[in-house]
């Protein structure tokens, strides 16, 4: 009588090598090929921007909140693969679709009238933006937060956006 069970285990054990290398090689392959799917951040080149009330009101902005509320928006060099770029892409969009400052005469966004409002409140820049020190440079201490918030309230009042 021969003992079958100690002949099988070492078959099965390449079978299940191959498995777990067919798996990794499969998910190699997805994560390639997401690479060519055709969605990302574009920056149209519609510059419009309001009567800015001063250069340092426009610095402000662009630091902390050009990325995603204009059509100048950079992206970091590994926000450029997928998925990643495809959640940035979409946070772009919806930030750009609440206010874009490159479009503030011809549709501004639903939300432009309240990004005074959203400064002051602390709501803007997102934690999750400046989490990390990724985008260190777009968080604001209490006294930019104010400045920001002061030079948009003047904006609005002077220049209001079309929405």
């Amino acid at each position: 009588m021969t003992d079958t069970t100690n002949e099988s285990k070492p078959t099965q054990r390449p079978a299940a090598r191959r498995g777990v290398a067919q798996v990794v090689g499969a998910l190699l392959l997805v994560a390639v090929g997401i690479q060519f799917i055709p969605y990302g951040v574009d920056n149209p080149s519609a510059r419009d921007e309001p009567k800015w009330d001063s250069a340092r009101t426009r610095q402000l902005f662009m630091t902390a909140c050009a990325d995603c509320h204009s059509n100048q928006t950079k992206i970091l060099w590994f926000e450029h693969a997928a998925p990643i770029k495809w959640y940035v892409t979409s946070h772009v969009k919806d930030g750009r679709h609440a206010l874009n400052i490159d479009t503030w005469h011809t549709s501004a966004g639903e939300g432009a009238d309240e990004a005074a409002n959203v400064i002051r409140k602390g709501s803007m820049p997102p934690d999750f933006y400046t989490y990390l020190g990724l985008h260190g440079d777009a968080k604001l201490t209490p006294s930019e937060r104010q400045q920001l918030h002061d030079g948009l309230a003047k904006i609005l009042a002077d220049d209001p956006p079309k929405q």
